[in-house]
């Protein structure tokens, strides 16, 4: 026996009974060892000396015993609550979905659960805004999606653990974003291939940073490609959508094809363009900048950009639990999986003729 492993002083029974919880005493008897040896096994203490095969006795014996740490006894000894805060804006968006299912996933492999918080609207609110939940000890890091870009002076960084989510916070160091340059590269070359020349972009606002580094982008590839692009900013919602396709078919360069930032903002823009008597992709070319399978049932199915929506989830999480273990972070970048879901809503630009608005 090496230093460590304690033997049981008194017999407590062999485990648990009818339909009681186990205890770690139960596990501890039926080991055969102290209950503050199981206990320093079962929470990972790696500054145990203890053999190899009885740590891996212990954890099948408790496994095997249906036993559960008490997580709000293992919380206040480690001054953890095991949760983790995440704000997100429009949830009714359903790549806000497949974000928390990565976040979701990697958070049970992590040990921790996710609490979700929805704000109404893409909302300028800082950390410090749900840095009570930390302090109430509901949570031990935050991850937050509603982010905007700011401007002058860099509010003060918050004293709690935190990342932030498809957006970039005020500060570097804390950022998990997808390569939205590479998306809109895909977007661009793609048309360019096609023939267009006219390109139209309806976006969010540009307080948003996704937004912000989606224009330019687009922007700049368009330069390099010889094309000209128009853009509109609006709520991203259907209504949104709607609106700014209406201004841009009442230019007098039309564009040949359109980029649309947001899901809800794709099914403003097609009614538009219905009422307006283009036909998609006839008369005009489209684009999802969100990708979702619902888009490939619609009466034309619409082309859509993919990104790594899960992945992001997932990374963020896990930036999130570095944090919140103390250890530094750094920003990140994810570029894959990212692909051009072809449908049928782009094909080569004909002559246009001026649509009804």
């Amino acid at each position: 026996m090496t230093r460590g492993e304690i033997p049981v002083i008194s017999s407590v029974g062999t485990g648990s009974s009818g339909n009681r919880r186990p205890r770690l005493a139960d596990v501890a008897a039926a080991v055969g060892l102290h209950v503050s040896t199981i206990s320093r096994v079962l929470n990972g203490d790696t500054s145990l000396s203890i053999r190899p095969e009885t740590r891996d006795r212990i954890l099948a014996t408790a496994r095997s015993q249906g036993y559960r740490p008490n997580a709000m006894a293992r919380g206040l000894k480690h001054a953890r609550t095991g949760a983790l805060a995440m704000v997100v804006p429009l949830l009714r968006n359903p790549v806000w979905a497949s974000i928390q299912r990565g976040a979701l996933q990697a958070a049970v492999e992590g040990g921790q659960v996710v609490m979700i918080l929805d704000e109404p609207q893409d909302d300028v609110r800082q950390p410090t805004d749900y840095q009570y939940l930390v302090e109430e000890s509901r949570a031990d890091g935050l991850l937050i999606a509603t982010a905007r870009r700011v401007g002058g002076e860099r509010p003060r960084t918050p004293a709690v653990p935190h990342v932030y989510l498809n957006r970039r916070g005020p500060r570097p160091g804390h950022n998990v974003v997808m390569d939205e340059e590479k998306a809109m590269q895909l977007f661009v070359e793609r048309l360019s291939e096609l023939g267009h020349r006219r390109l139209g972009v309806v976006e969010g606002f540009k307080v948003i940073d996704t937004v912000h580094r989606r224009v330019a982008a687009v922007r700049g590839l368009c330069s390099a490609h010889g094309m000209s692009v128009a853009f509109e900013h609006a709520e991203d919602t259907e209504a949104g959508g709607y609106e700014a396709t209406l201004r841009l078919l009442s230019r007098r360069d039309v564009p040949t094809a359109l980029g649309v930032g947001n899901l809800s903002q794709v099914f403003g823009v097609m009614k538009a363009l219905r009422e307006a008597g283009a036909s998609v992709p006839a008369d005009m070319s489209l684009v999802s900048f969100d990708e979702d399978d619902c888009l490939g049932f619609l009466e034309v199915a619409v082309t859509s950009v993919s990104m790594p929506l899960e992945e992001l989830g997932g990374a963020a999480v896990r930036a999130l639990i570095d944090r919140v273990d103390g250890l530094s972070g750094k920003d990140v970048l994810l570029s894959e999986p990212m692909a051009l879901v072809e449908r049928e809503s782009i094909a080569p630009p004909r002559l246009s003729r001026r649509l009804r608005h």
